[in-house]
């Protein structure tokens, strides 16, 4: 088997990038998330880094900073 890709993830808050965690979830063999960007939603992308254990997590809004 090939090795994983790996993915950085922008915007993986919003209607395409959870469609994308999505796809990325049912193929976990195939693809390795190392970036989760958002702008505005800490809540939905602290899960997802929980979910996806990402080498890096970025939230655009600098109001959110202390909740990630």
């Amino acid at each position: 088997m090939s090795e994983k890709k790996r993915v950085a993830l922008l915007g993986s808050t919003g209607s395409i990038g959870v469609q994308t965690l999505e796809v990325i979830k049912c193929h976990s063999e195939r693809f390795e998330v190392e970036v989760l960007t958002a702008q505005n939603n800490a809540k939905l992308l602290i899960q997802q880094a929980m979910d996806f254990l990402p080498n890096a997590v970025v939230i655009g809004n600098e109001s959110m900073y202390e909740m990630v």
